[in-house]
């Protein structure tokens, strides 16, 4: 899908990086991530059939939300708001730092 636009790490090293303990698996990689919507993979296990898991589950994504994670710097998640312009391409997005309310 090269209309896409993707990024790719290797979770297995990412720990070094973070200064965090080893990730037992990449749904624990990913319950640290700055935000919680974005946790989430997508694993192809066969043609068309794929798996797709989520570190906090779906219902604050498909709410229109982004969270801050508290594993993580709110300084770093207000920031790769505003780096990645979230709010610019999703005006209904709701951020959520977790003191305060943003849209």
């Amino acid at each position: 899908m090269p209309q896409l636009e993707w990024q790719v790490r290797n979770q297995a090293l990412m720990h070094q990086r973070n200064g965090d303990e080893p990730y037992t698996s990449t749904l624990h990689a990913m319950s640290f991530w700055p935000e919680k919507e974005t946790a989430v993979g997508i694993r192809k296990l066969a043609e068309n059939e794929f798996e797709c898991i989520a570190a906090f589950g779906f219902e604050t994504l498909h709410a229109g939300q982004i969270t801050h994670n508290p594993k993580r710097d709110r300084s770093t998640f207000l920031l790769r708001v505003e780096e990645k312009q979230w709010l610019t391409k999703w005006s209904q997005l709701k951020v959520i730092t977790g003191n305060m309310n943003e849209n």
